[in-house]
């Protein structure tokens, strides 16, 4: 018996992410789970910064991530379980995708070229490298 739908979509606030979000969306509509997650990156502590500025950063950082998902469900009349969580966001994501059992990753792809990609390194490669469900790349 093939198992349901269970798709994890990462979502950054981005077209791309958007464009994720619509695909996923049409691969559970007959039956599935749909999970988002938004993998923030931690701030690093410090004394000239305080919690409180880090606090309504992560904040601020958090809507402008999931505004138009959130308005994008709420149109399509889906369900679906958001998370927020903070650290690395490649293993942080995959690491969400086996908590919640998902049968596949969905995420934007930026593209931005081979050579800015090898030195800036990719989320989204990151994440293909540490998954070990399929990872659908969306561009």
């Amino acid at each position: 018996m093939a198992r349901a739908n269970n798709i994890l979509v990462a979502i950054d606030g981005s077209d791309n992410a958007l464009r994720a979000l619509k695909f996923a969306a049409s691969q559970v509509r007959s039956g599935g789970r749909l999970h988002l997650i938004y993998a923030q990156a931690p701030v690093p502590r410090s004394r000239a910064v305080s919690q409180a500025l880090i606090d309504e950063h992560y904040a601020r950082q958090k809507a402008l991530a999931l505004n138009k998902a959130k308005a994008y469900l709420a149109r399509a009349k889906i369900d679906a379980e958001i998370a927020v969580e903070i650290g690395d966001p490649a293993p942080t994501i995959v690491d969400y995708a086996r908590k919640k059992k998902c049968t596949q990753i969905v995420m934007g792809y930026h593209g931005h070229g081979a050579i800015k990609g090898l030195f800036l390194g990719s989320v989204a490669m990151k994440v293909v490298q540490l998954a070990d469900v399929p990872v659908t790349l969306v561009k």
